[in-house]
């Protein structure tokens, strides 16, 4: 045993030395530059009792849960990761051939810097892996990259997209608006103007959708071929034979100053990938809701730059599930955002709302309140103050089985696996209740 350790380590120094010797080649020839982001703070999360009854029956017998059992009020002081930027570290590179024409690569991963583990599912990169050829005409990308729709949510909000950036809310009903697997892309850039096409073998859609991911938690889990996965999850964007998890994506932006307009479209292909509920009992169960074809999702947004350092933004989302059965989830969720700076100051306020059109009928509204001081332009001190409302909505059955099921878009699609990075760090929200966030935290860039 000791033996095979030993070499096993030997083969990791070797492997390490190669790549070091690789790197150091790259690096001789090219321009590489490391560069990241961290953000951490303390807060305090309540989450009201939710509203529970009627919902539960599927898995309770014929009784169901009382919501002080269910879904009960809970307060947590924690130190949590990523509240107001999604903290990274990244590579990125390139090679000038002239005439035009640029190669180059990023490689980038999110972090937890709470625990110093990965984000992104555990992926050492799993934020961006690409390699790029940059022409007279355009760019082209091959590998996992950031969705035209995400970076549409970039350009249209006040905020960096970190858990309490209530604006970025309509990427809450579908994770593969944010980051993807397999795809090829072409980039053009024209002064202000900005356009984006995407197209993904599969972005990340396994047979069965739910919220198990890689690694087992006190409540989820761990990912497996019986229990599903999230949407987006580590081995969720192996290519079949049925096209399952395609996936095409477009953004036209005018980024121009003091204007911006800002358009994306996304669209999935689930091929009949079930959508349920993971549970751990027994190992690691799955109970089937309903069954998805495919996701649409557009956006457009627009942000105005006022002389006196008033920043307006302000966004819409319409995303649509096409199931097998009636319901057909619809979604609206519409952002608006300010901000002033104050010389090292900024002050900032978010309003939201997502809401099913059909099925459950279910909404969630949100109100942000923000605080920043920059000590630097890399380091800032920042304080989040701010509540989402669920209104649970209409009682629903899926077309699968009969479990009942109701909420707003965040506090019932996150459990179901649709988003990756759920509200406030993790907290998540409970259904008909409030869930409100204080915190304090700091940012750097490097």
């Amino acid at each position: 045993m000791k033996k095979a350790v030993k070499q096993t380590t030997m083969q990791r120094a070797l492997a390490m030395s190669v790549m070091a010797l690789a790197c150091g080649g790259a690096w001789a020839q090219s321009s590489v530059t490391v560069y990241g982001l961290l953000d951490a703070g303390v807060d305090t999360v309540k989450k009201g009792q939710g509203n529970v009854q009627g919902t539960l029956f599927g898995l309770s017998g014929t009784t169901p849960v009382p919501n002080a059992m269910a879904s009960p009020e809970t307060r947590t002081t924690r130190m949590a990761p990523s509240l107001s930027a999604q903290s990274h570290f990244g590579f990125k590179g390139t090679e000038d051939m002239g005439g035009g024409y640029k190669a180059g690569f990023t490689l980038e991963g999110g972090l937890q810097i709470d625990n110093g583990l990965l984000a992104n599912d555990g992926r050492l990169f799993g934020r961006q892996a690409f390699v790029s050829l940059t022409t007279p005409v355009g760019e082209v990308r091959l590998g996992r990259q950031a969705s035209p729709m995400l970076i549409g949510y970039y350009l249209a909000t006040t905020e960096r997209l970190g858990s309490t950036d209530l604006m970025g809310a309509g990427l809450v009903v579908n994770t593969l608006q944010t980051y993807q697997d397999n795809v090829a892309s072409y980039l053009v850039r024209k002064g202000p103007w900005l356009g984006v096409l995407s197209y993904s073998t599969n972005a990340g859609v396994a047979s069965r959708i739910s919220a198990a991911r890689n690694g087992a938690t006190s409540a989820t889990p761990a990912a497996t071929a019986t229990t599903g996965q999230i949407v987006g999850g580590l081995t969720a964007g192996a290519e079949t034979t049925d096209e399952r998890g395609r996936a095409q994506g477009a953004l036209l932006a005018y980024n121009g100053t003091p204007l911006a307009i800002i358009a994306a479209y996304h669209r999935n292909d689930f091929r009949g990938a079930q959508v349920g509920v993971a549970s751990l009992a027994g190992g690691g169960t799955f109970i089937p809701l309903y069954t998805a074809d495919t996701f649409t999702g557009a956006m457009i947004g627009a942000k105005y730059a006022f002389p006196t350092g008033t920043l307006l933004v302000a966004n819409f989302h319409r995303g649509q599930y096409k199931t097998v059965g009636p319901q057909d989830p619809k979604t609206h969720t519409a952002s608006i955002g300010i901000k002033q700076t104050l010389g090292a100051v900024e002050l900032g306020a978010q309003y939201m709302q997502s809401r099913f059109k059909n099925f459950t009928r279910g909404k969630d509204t949100g109100v942000m309140l923000g605080a920043d001081y920059n000590f630097s332009k890399r380091t800032a001190l920042y304080s989040r103050i701010g509540y989402v409302d669920d209104d649970r909505g209409d009682i629903v059955r899926g077309t699968v089985t009969p479990l009942p099921i109701a909420g707003g878009p965040g506090a019932l699609l996150v459990p179901l696996g649709a988003q990756e990075v759920p509200l406030f760090s993790g907290a998540g929200q409970n259904v008909d209740a409030r869930t409100s966030i204080i915190s304090i935290g700091l940012r750097h860039f490097f």
